[in-house]
């Protein structure tokens, strides 16, 4: 029995059980290099309402050297731009200009912030990705945000007034920590923004493939109000976003702030509580129905293949690497992987060994069918490998 990692109750209930798989992100360099498996399974503390993972691995295991890089997709760093440009429209930076992203990445969304104009700062524990947003011209410190480094931040470069936190808190092993961290750096005229995966879009669309090792928690904003509940924060905002099958970005100030909560987050958490995400029932048919859709998918693989058919995806990222993993062997049919990460070509997806490619090859493999696996990405996708439909080739999803 797993305790919760915030209240430390013990907890009983369970959102799925995916079994033993292997880090998402840990691609392997040849065919035979083996992986180390891991329990996959997602609790609800029922006082926290805190989904959760039930084992919690080394974040220094996962993020010290990353695969992901942000600026891969074109629809992505749209999303990012259009985030800057409201900021700037929306926020007075006229007494303080210094903005602070965590899990910066690669730069890509800080990029969009004139250095005439700002004070910029990404924070990104990946050193190999920071690397690349320094020579990117992007002020950058390999660290993790806790509460070490918050003192440490606020000491060395003092307190932002824009502090951006998008779709990282999934990412934090110890999300309590992280919350006081946010305390200790921000200003009582800081604001915050926390994006996220909805736990509820999840829940009720059946997205079990966002469901990996990299993702600590499965956040709502009645998680998150009753995590800052001690603390000296506040959510005024609320933003329902269509990103990652469904986000909500919340915005976070001082309690001391004189700005007023606005409707949206009250209506927002009597919604979260009406959709019965933490009834024990509710959990159930998830799962049930996880399992029906993995049996669908491994039918599909076994008729098709059966017809001598070239099976192949795209997409080696984190979420189509859980759906195949949790799949299971069956999934070996396929033949390949195609992505645009030129790190990932070459590499192999752990737990099944199905090699990763350059999408350049496409034209002369000719496959009869390309499983979108990034089904957040599928119209950008299926824009971009339209021309396969000159020999007959079918783009298909398994959302």
């Amino acid at each position: 029995m797993s305790s919760c990692q915030v209240c430390r109750k013990k907890i009983n209930l369970s959102l799925i059980d995916m079994g033993h798989m292997p880090i998402a992100n840990d691609l392997k360099k040849s065919k035979d290099n083996k992986c180390n498996l891991f329990p996959l399974e997602v609790l609800l503390c029922e006082y926290c309402k805190l989904f959760q993972l039930s084992v919690r691995i080394n974040p220094q295991s996962i993020f010290s050297d990353y695969v992901y890089h942000s600026s891969y997709s074109s629809s992505w760093l749209a999303h990012a731009k259009n985030f800057a440009n409201k900021v700037k429209n929306d926020i007075d930076f006229s007494q303080n200009n210094f903005i602070m992203e965590i899990a910066s990445n690669d730069g890509y969304l800080l990029k969009n912030f004139d250095k005439n104009k700002f004070k910029i700062l990404g924070l990104e524990p990946a050193e190999n990705v920071a690397d690349i947003a320094r020579k990117n011209n992007i002020p950058t410190e390999a660290i993790f945000f806790n509460e070490d480094n918050a003192t440490y931040l606020k000491n060395k470069y003092g307190k932002p007034k824009l502090i951006i936190a998008n779709n990282v808190l999934a990412h934090v092993p110890d999300i309590k920590d992280f919350l006081r961290a946010l305390d200790i750096v921000s200003a009582r005229e800081t604001f915050i923004s926390i994006e996220f995966p909805s736990v509820v879009n999840l829940i009720q669309d059946f997205q079990f493939d966002t469901i990996y090792h990299e993702h600590f928690t499965y956040l709502s904003l009645n998680t998150i109000e009753n995590l800052i509940n001690k603390l000296n924060l506040k959510v005024f905002r609320v933003e329902k976003l269509d990103t990652h099958g469904g986000s909500i970005r919340l915005w976070l100030a001082k309690k001391s702030n004189d700005i007023k909560i606005q409707k949206n987050v009250h209506l927002e958490r009597s919604k979260e509580l009406k959709s019965k995400i933490f009834d024990s029932e509710t959990l159930k048919l998830f799962s049930r129905e996880c399992f029906k859709r993995k049996d669908r998918f491994n039918n599909f693989l076994k008729e098709e293949k059966n017809k001598n058919l070239k099976i192949y995806a795209y997409g080696a990222a984190a979420k189509g690497i859980s759906f195949l993993n949790f799949c299971g062997d069956n999934c070996k049919k396929i033949l390949g992987v195609f992505d645009k990460n030129e790190m990932k070509q070459g590499c192999y997806i752990p737990g099944l060994n199905i090699e990763i490619l350059d999408p350049k090859h496409i034209n002369e493999i000719k496959p009869d069918y390309i499983i979108i696996l990034p089904w957040n990405l599928k119209k950008e996708i299926k824009k971009d490998l339209s021309f396969i439909s000159n020999w007959g080739g079918k783009l298909i999803s398994f959302e």
